[in-house]
């Protein structure tokens, strides 16, 4: 029975949603195979067959139990929907295809880069997948007409951006060897004679670190600031003065005995690190494969000794 519908017909137009709901649902003749096929549930496949009759008009299925019959209007339109249906999936497939061999720019401060994206491991998977990496403390334009993705620290969201927290850092109270040897981190004196390395993104963390020793403010000898966490480690290891060194970015020092902890204290900081894309970007393979490879290399860095903290996806 092909009888019409009660609604009028609404000229607002047909959407991609609903004609892949009508088409599973003619191919497959049940809603439950119909939103198994599509990866959705029923009730989302009903409501989009439902717009599309009240769209057009036109009751395109009987429904009899847990079956679908489609009706004269539905088996018509099944017909001659199928070739221009095949053909618009071919041409987004070919879009995709084009569009995933155009290279991808990666860019990353150094600090991160140096420690998370350098190994030769990860060069290899970037260079099978046309990903170009860019290091550099400056922001570029994500919008840009190639596709790029940015790893980027304390970002706001955006709107356009898909934006996803992939690593926190802590801060540990650190210096050089020949500084460590003598420090008494619980002497408020002891503190008036150190130089301090500050960074303007830890300088609100000086503060929780004195209050964890049980120290009041100090003044120390003197205060030396940096604009980039990298220029203030290689100062910290070259005994200019006492860091709150950024774990996991100083693990290799500290490993190595270019830094020392001078207590056990470590302070959860604000300072995460986030991938940065187009939305557009994010919702293609190559968007979602990079994401997944940044976690899986936070995580496993995470097991080795010292520490990184991924943020939980």
């Amino acid at each position: 029975m092909s009888g019409r519908a009660q609604a009028a017909p609404d000229n607002s137009g047909l959407s991609w949603s609903q004609l892949r709901a009508f088409e599973a649902c003619a191919r497959l003749r049940s809603f439950a195979s119909a939103s198994a096929a599509l990866g959705l549930t029923s009730s989302a496949v009903r409501y989009q067959l439902s717009l599309l009759e009240g769209r057009m008009g036109v009751r395109l299925f009987e429904r009899s139990g847990g079956r679908l019959e489609p009706t004269k209007s539905g088996s018509a339109f099944a017909e001659r929907i199928a070739r221009p249906m095949r053909e618009l999936e071919a041409a987004c497939a070919q879009a995709i295809e084009i569009a995933e061999e155009e290279p991808l720019t990666l860019t990353a401060p150094p600090l991160f880069a140096r420690h998370f994206l350098f190994d030769p491991e990860f060069l290899k998977w970037c260079e099978d997948r046309r990903i170009r990496l860019d290091v550099s403390d400056t922001k570029r334009d994500l919008f840009a007409r190639r596709p790029i993705a940015a790893i980027r620290m304390g970002v706001a969201r955006e709107a356009g951006l898909a934006t996803v927290d992939i690593l926190s850092v802590s801060l540990v109270i650190a210096a050089a060897p020949a500084i460590a040897a003598s420090a008494s981190p619980h002497d408020p004196s002891w503190w008036a004679r150190q130089t301090l390395i500050k960074m303007e993104i830890s300088d609100a963390a000086w503060p929780l670190a004195l209050s964890a020793l049980s120290l009041p403010t100090i003044t120390p000898r003197q205060t030396h600031r940096f604009s980039a966490y990298a220029a203030g480690l290689e100062a910290a290891t070259l005994g200019r003065g006492i860091i709150l060194a950024p774990l996991p970015f100083a693990k290799s020092e500290l490993a190595a005995g270019r830094l020392e902890r001078i207590s056990d204290v470590e302070i959860p900081s604000k300072l995460v690190f986030s991938l940065v894309m187009e939305e557009e970007l994010a919702q293609f393979s190559r968007g979602r494969a990079l994401r997944r490879k940044l976690t899986s290399v936070i995580a496993s860095d995470a097991r080795q000794p010292g520490r990184s903290t991924p943020v939980a996806s």
